[in-house]
C-alpha cells in the first residue's frame, strides 16, 4: 500500500503546479500550451507506477487498445465480406437448382452420374452440380456388405446412381441420398442367362436345398441338383460359408428367382463303379428308402443300388419289402449288375443266404401230403406256404369244387391240407393241390361223360407237368375248348 501511495504523490504535485498557470499569464494565447502538456506531465508518473500495481497479486492488466483501420483497409474488408456473401448466395442458388433437378430425377426414376469425392462414415460422399450427395455403403453394390478396399478404390470415380431419398427443412437445409444397387440389379437380371457358370458362396442350407450367393444375388440349388447321386439331407454335403461352383439352370427375371445347379461340377461318384463292384461281389449296405417294388441300399457315399422285391427271399412271395427289411438296417447284399454310364447298381439280398430250393425235393417230394397256410387268394388260384418256408401255387383247377363252377372259398390265414403236385428246383416252382380236389374233379368228369360231354379223361395232363393252360381255365372254358 505504501508503494501505491508514493506513486500517487507526483501526480498531485504536477497538478498543483499546473493550477496557477492560467492566472499568471493574462494573455489568452499562453493558456493552451500548459493545458496540453499538463496531462502529459501527470501521465508519466502514472505509467511508471503501473509495474508496482502489476506486482500486487490479483491486480488486472489493462488491455492494449486495438489499432484502428484506415479507410482503405475498411473498404477492402467490406469488399471481401461482400464477395463472400455473394459466393455463398451463388452456392445456395446452385444447391437449390440441383435439389430441384434431383427432385425431378427422383420423380422420373431416372439415372444420372455422380463423382465420388471422399470416404465418409457409413459410405461415400459425391457431388452433383455443386450439391453434395451421400451414397451409403449398403447401396454401393448388389452386395450389402461391401469390402472396405472396394469402397476406397471408388474415390474419384464417376458412377451412375438414382435418387433414393431427399430431405429439406424450414431452415433451408437440404440433403440427398443416392443408390446404385437397383441399377446393378437391373443390369444383372437383364444379362444373366441359363448356362452361365459362377463361383458362389453358400448362405444357408435347408431341407430342400442350399441358397448360394453369386455376386450379391441368391439362387437356390435344389437338393436334386446338388449332387449326381441322391441326397436325403443337403446338410451332409454343404454348409454355410462353403464356396461352390454352380451353373444357372433357370432364370425368372419377372419374379427375380434363380435356380442353380452344382452336380455338373461334381466328380461323379460312379466313376469306376464297374471295376469297384464286379458282379458277384458281396458288400455291406444301409437301407435308405423302401418302395412297393423294392428298396434302395447305400453301399458307398453317394452310391445307392436297387434291391428288387423279387431278390429278397428264395422261397416266399414277399408282399412288401418292409416285411423283410427296414429303413436304416444294415444288410449284406450281392452285386447282380453294375452300369457306370446309367449310374445303376442291381443288388440281391437272398443271394447272401443259403438256397432252400437246392434241397426242396428231399423236404417236399412229389405226392407228399402236408399242412399249408393260405397267403394270397385270387381268381387264378391261391398262394400257400408249406414247411414254413416255401410258397407254392395252387391253381384254381386244383381247389376242391363245391358245385357247378364253384370252388371252396380260401382266405389268407386259412390252414388247409395240400398235396405236392409238382416241384421244379431249377425254376423255383412248387405246384400244390388241395386234398380232395382230384376226387371232385374226377367225379365231375365222369358226370360229363355220362351226360354226353366231350371232355375225355385221357385229355387230362399228368400232375408232373406243372402248371398248364388247363390249370388257368375254368370248367366251362375247358369244355368250350375241347368242343371246338
Amino acid at each position: 500500500m505504501s508503494d501505491l501511495t508514493n506513486a500517487s504523490e507526483p501526480i498531485e504535485e504536477a497538478s498543483a503546479e499546473a493550477t496557477p498557470a492560467p492566472e499568471a499569464a493574462p494573455a489568452p494565447e499562453a493558456t493552451p500550451a500548459p493545458v496540453a502538456e499538463a496531462p502529459a506531465a501527470t501521465t508519466e508518473p502514472a505509467a511508471d507506477a503501473a509495474p508496482a500495481a502489476d506486482a500486487a497479486p490479483g491486480s488486472p492488466t489493462p488491455a492494449a487498445a486495438e489499432p484502428s483501420m484506415t479507410e482503405e483497409e475498411q473498404a477492402e474488408d467490406q469488399r471481401k465480406k461482400a464477395e463472400e456473401r455473394a459466393r455463398k448466395e451463388e452456392e445456395r442458388k446452385r444447391r437449390d437448382e440441383a435439389y430441384e433437378q434431383l427432385q425431378h430425377l427422383k420423380d422420373t426414376n431416372a439415372t444420372f452420374d455422380v463423382v465420388l469425392i471422399e470416404r465418409v462414415k457409413g459410405g461415400l460422399r459425391g457431388e452433383y452440380n455443386g450439391m453434395r450427395v451421400f451414397l451409403p455403403a449398403s447401396h454401393f453394390g448388389i452386395r450389402k456388405n461391401v469390402p472396405e478396399e472396394e469402397l476406397g478404390t471408388a474415390i474419384g470415380q464417376t458412377v451412375q446412381v438414382r435418387v433414393h431419398e431427399l430431405q429439406s427443412d424450414d431452415t433451408g437445409y437440404k440433403s440427398a441420398v443416392v443408390t446404385r444397387r437397383d441399377i446393378l440389379l437391373d443390369e444383372f437380371w437383364s444379362t444373366i442367362a441359363a448356362g452361365a457358370v459362377y463361383d458362389g458362396t453358400v448362405t444357408s442350407v435347408t431341407t430342400f436345398g442350399a441358397f448360394v450367393n453369386i455376386g450379391g444375388v441368391e439362387g437356390l440349388v435344389h437338393v436334386s441338383r446338388l449332387s449326381n447321386s441322391r441326397i436325403d439331407n443337403p446338410a451332409t454335403v454343404v454348409k454355410k460359408g462353403d464356396r461352390l461352383k454352380v451353373t444357372v439352370a433357370e432364370v425368372d427375371s419377372e419374379k427375380r428367382k434363380l435356380s442353380l445347379s452344382h452336380r455338373e461340377h461334381e466328380e461323379s461318384p460312379w466313376k469306376g463303379v464297374n471295376a469297384a463292384y464286379p458282379v458277384g461281389k458281396r458288400v455291406k449296405g444301409t437301407v435308405r428308402r423302401i418302395t412297393d417294388f423294392g428298396a434302395y441300399v447305400q453301399v458307398a457315399p453317394r452310391i445307392e443300388g436297387l434291391l428288387r422285391i423279387s431278390e429278397l427271399s428264395w422261397t416266399q412271395r414277399v408282399k412288401h419289402p418292409s416285411d423283410v427289411i427296414a429303413i436304416g438296417q444294415e444288410i449284406d447284399v450281392e452285386i447282380l449288375s453294375a452300369n457306370e454310364d446309367k449310374q445303376q447298381l442291381g443288388l440281391g439280398y437272398k443271394q447272401t443266404q443259403s438256397n432252400p430250393w437246392e434241397n426242396v425235393l428231399s423236404i417236399l417230394p412229389v405226392g407228399m401230403e402236408t399242412q399249408g397256410i393260405v397267403q394270397q387268394s385270387s381268381t387264378q388260384g391261391a398262394v400257400v406256404r408249406v414247411a414254413e418256408t416255401f410258397d407254392g401255387f395252387m391253381p384254381r383247377s386244383k381247389i376242391v369244387s363245391i358245385g357247378r363252377g364253384q370252388k371252396v372259398e380260401l382266405n389268407p390265414g386259412d390252414t388247409i391240407t395240400v398235396i405236392v403236385a409238382d416241384v421244379v428246383p431249377a425254376s423255383q416252382s412248387l405246384i400244390l393241390a388241395m386234398k380232395g380236389a382230384e376226387q371232385s374233379n374226377e367225379g365231375r368228369e365222369d358226370r360229363r361223360e355220362r351226360d354226353g360231354g366231350s371232355f375225355p379223361r385221357q385229355a387230362r395232363q399228368p400232375d408232373s407237368a406243372g402248371v398248364t393252360l388247363g390249370d388257368l381255365l375254368n370248367d366251362s372254358e375247358k369244355s368250350n375248348l375241347y368242343k371246338g
